[in-house]
């Protein structure tokens, strides 16, 4: 055994040795111990909001950890598993010119204040269908209908989306249909006994948080943070009740996600139009059906994700299919180029650039008859139903303020210390992406984009555990800044793409993670964390197959569209190596 510690502890240091060389990690944030963080309170009693994949990483790291006294979490959804909980169920609209206004991050929900606490209110609809309907929306919106649709399967695969000791059951598709994956994470919800039959009370479903502010002592210092807690449920049919209560903790983990407030540009125009056609103009969060759009001409909008798997979905019954992109919106720092997402796209599906401009439509006239003019002067008209694919921006709501904080000098603007982490395009303030630095008691989960989210999440729980629990150690507050702002520098701003980890950065984070917690739990004799599982060999595979144009078709097969984006390469070689990408596959 003690030779297995030696071998385990060179291999430590080896790790160390090599990533401190890559900025922005430096080793003598942390293996200087001389100078740690240190907490102003104990922690002992923590919260997690939100049981989608990271929360519930975030819970298994929390109570693997035999220190702290209470971990509670909190689900605004009746079930567990996050985005992956499809319902048939319709997200409300967002007014786009919400967005241009300060108050946008209030699209999705505002929180609200009671003026008792705690109370307790029973709605009775009684035949009162007005009632009955606005009941129904508050239901809905507690819970935030997901951004899936009917026939969505997973656009990464099973090997990559698998939670480190939690396997899947052999044979399954590597591209899994949403029901899977949900079942696939309420599985793993049972295992840690917090699923919505179990009744567990360290979970609390159908519970929003509705604010986070500091719990102070009698002499005004914090000692901690309270959660004001909105439960909201239909009880039986026609009787809904409706709860609000604190509850106080040492430490919180933020894991509510970053599909937050849909996002649709402010183009010219088309603030009207929505008004007018609220129920023609769609963010793809409220996309559901293939046959909502049958033998309708629709432009989808976007080139990412979201954009391009709507576009191949109503394919099979649009009557004309346009997909909207920018010409210059292949950002190189993009965990994942256009082109692979492009190349999922039906070869009868017609490519149009950037719209300009939606022109007004005469009184009487219906969103057919509108004109909407392209950038390079085209106007194209007919268009039944539009559906942004734009992407979301990150909010937290429950959090105090919502201000920009400066992107040079040592630390951002923070007028009352007051937590200051969004600007709706990015999170900051965060040490390693996780820690709230001005008040490290406050944790961050699943922020990033081009993380792989089951993986990665591990072991960022396993920081937030260990650190909290005193079993690691955060470098000083200064060292931390300094660490964020190099991290600034080498990521090129404070802007859109903060959150972009290509694969390269991914694997440096993942590996300084354990290098980091291993050397702590050396010296302190804890379980050593295994490096993260290598899935590059899939991954490798599963992306000269997107790129070869392979896709799924709803009937689960593999199927392959003969001409969708083309390859720089000539015909027959193309063939032959789109063969042999599908041998593999």
């Amino acid at each position: 055994m003690l030779r297995g510690l030696i071998v385990a502890s060179l291999g430590v240091q080896l790790c160390i040795g090599i990533l401190a060389q890559q900025v922005p990690f430096e080793s003598s944030e942390w293996q200087n111990e001389s100078d740690p963080y240190q907490f102003e309170w104990p922690i002992k009693d923590v919260a997690v909001i939100g049981a989608g994949v990271s929360g519930l990483l975030a819970y298994r790291a929390l109570a693997q950890t035999d220190h702290f006294d209470k971990i509670r979490v909190f689900e605004r959804d009746s079930t567990p598993g996050g985005n992956w909980h499809y319902s048939d169920e319709e997200a409300k609209a967002v007014p786009i010119e919400r967005g241009t206004t300060d108050d946008w991050w209030k699209s999705d929900y505002v929180p609200t204040i009671p003026t008792k606490l705690p109370s307790h209110d029973i709605y009775t609809v009684k035949g009162n269908d007005t009632l009955k309907d606005e009941l129904e929306g508050r239901r809905i919106n507690q819970r935030q209908p997901k951004p899936l649709w009917k026939n969505l399967r997973a656009n990464t695969p099973a090997p990559q989306q698998q939670v480190p000791g939690f396997s899947w059951p052999p044979g399954v598709e590597w591209a899994s249909h949403h029901s899977k994956v949900q079942r696939y994470l309420r599985s793993f919800a049972s295992w840690l006994g917090i699923n919505n039959g179990d009744g567990n009370e360290d979970i609390s479903y159908d519970t929003r948080v509705e604010l986070i502010t500091k719990h102070l002592n009698k002499k005004g210092k914090q000692i901690g943070w309270t959660l004001l807690l909105r439960k909201f449920i239909e009880t039986d049919n026609g009787r809904y009740e409706e709860s609000y209560w604190e509850e106080h903790f040492d430490a919180v983990v933020v894991a509510s996600g970053r599909f937050n407030i849909p996002h649709i540009p402010s183009i010219p125009g088309l603030i009207e139009w929505q008004k007018r056609f609220p129920e023609h103009i769609l963010h793809s969060r409220q996309y559901r059906f293939t046959d909502s759009v049958k033998d309708q001409n629709v432009i989808v909008v976007g080139a990412s994700a979201s954009a391009t798997g709507i576009s191949l979905d109503i394919n099979p019954l649009a009557k004309t299919s346009y997909l909207s992109i920018r010409e210059h919106s292949d950002d190189p720092r993009a965990p994942v180029r256009r082109e692979t997402h492009l190349n999922s796209v039906p070869s009868n599906t017609t490519i149009i650039g950037q719209i300009e401009r939606f022109h007004p439509i005469p009184d009487g006239g219906d969103i057919s008859d509108g004109q909407i003019e392209l950038l390079n002067g085209t106007i194209i008209t007919g268009i039944d139903r539009l559906i942004f694919g734009t992407g979301f921006r990150y909010a937290f709501p429950f959090l105090p303020q919502y201000h920009n904080s400066s992107a040079s000098g040592n630390v951002p603007v923070d007028s009352d210390e007051q937590p200051i982490v969004t600007d709706g395009s990015h999170v900051r303030s965060l040490y390693l992406d996780t820690f709230y630095i001005n008040q490290p008691t406050l944790a961050f989960q699943g922020q990033n984009v081009g993380i792989q989210t089951f993986i990665y999440g591990k072991y960022a729980g396993e920081a937030i555990a260990r650190v909290w629990s005193g079993k690691a150690h955060l470098p000083s507050q200064r060292a931390q800044w300094r660490h964020f702002w190099n991290t600034v520098e080498e990521r090129g701003g404070l802007k859109k793409g903060f959150q972009w980890l290509n694969n390269e950065a991914n694997s440096r984070y993942l590996n300084y993670f354990v290098a980091w917690l291993n050397s702590a739990a050396i010296k302190n004799g804890d379980k050593l964390l295994e490096l993260p599982p290598d899935v590059s060999e899939e991954m490798d595979l599963w992306m000269k197959a997107r790129a070869a144009g392979v896709s799924v078709n709803p009937d689960g097969r593999n199927d392959l569209w003969q001409n969708s984006v083309p390859v720089p390469v000539p015909d027959n070689e193309s063939r032959r190596w789109r063969r042999a990408v599908l041998d593999d596959w």
